[in-house]
């Protein structure tokens, strides 16, 4: 049995794909048919086939990355899925969730961003992201213990404040305040300020540091007053 997906045209798919590492190489504005057609091994007149150009691709781009986003959106805030769950559980994993997705593609998203600026049915893409997760966010917390107070402005306000730090991530980069951070740093950091805004308490990772080359999923042991003084 062919394990291919039914109605993929290969050709399309590897065009984006090759893009996609292409954009990440040279960034959007840098990167021409010529060269995509070079590296897919496709002449021109396939290329055009199916694009009408670089922007038609980056439009193909972003649609795939948009379901992807309320997929992994959908996938975090299941209803019934956190019943009876700590608020901040739901909280870190959406954010985290969402935030993975834009860190680990900072060229896509910065060309995202750029192009958006001037097209107006991107730019409400994207808001409808932000919104979708928001809503998500407020449903499942009614299944949790300790909601936070008005939690339909304060999820939107953090939610603006985790998105707005992962667009600078991918247009600025990573040491504007002098400290480097890698993407999944970012992402835990991140994480750990919501909740604290949200007034959910810490999580066993904010009670120490955590060290700058630590790993993701790495949680520091925390060594209380009597251990410290053995």
């Amino acid at each position: 049995m062919s394990s291919e997906r039914p109605g993929v045209d290969k050709t399309r798919e590897k065009l984006l794909v090759v893009a996609e590492d292409l954009i990440a190489a040279r960034g959007f504005e840098r990167s021409t048919v010529s060269e995509l057609c070079r590296r897919a091994a496709v002449t021109e007149k396939v290329f055009h086939t199916y694009f009408d150009g670089m922007d038609a691709v980056l439009h193909a781009l972003f649609a795939t990355w948009v379901r992807q986003m309320h997929t992994v959106t959908e996938e975090a805030t299941r209803s019934g899925i956190w019943k009876g769950s700590a608020a901040r559980d739901v909280i870190e994993v959406a954010v985290r969730s969402v935030l993975d997705v834009i860190l680990e593609r900072p060229a896509l998203v910065r060309a995202f961003l750029t192009k958006g600026d001037a097209d107006p049915g991107m730019m409400a893409e994207l808001r409808g992201i932000g919104t979708r997760l928001a809503e998500r966010i407020v449903a499942v917390l009614a299944e949790c213990r300790d909601v936070p107070v008005q939690p339909e402005r304060s999820v939107a306000f953090s939610l603006l404040v985790a998105v707005s730090l992962a667009h600078h991530y991918a247009l600025i980069g990573d040491e504007w305040s002098g400290a480097s951070f890698t993407a999944a740093q970012l992402s835990e950091e991140t994480s750990r300020m919501i909740c604290a805004y949200l007034g959910l308490g810490p999580t066993i990772r904010a009670m120490g540091e955590l060290p700058d080359g630590a790993p993701t999923g790495e949680v520091p042991t925390v060594e209380g007053p009597a251990s410290r003084d053995r």
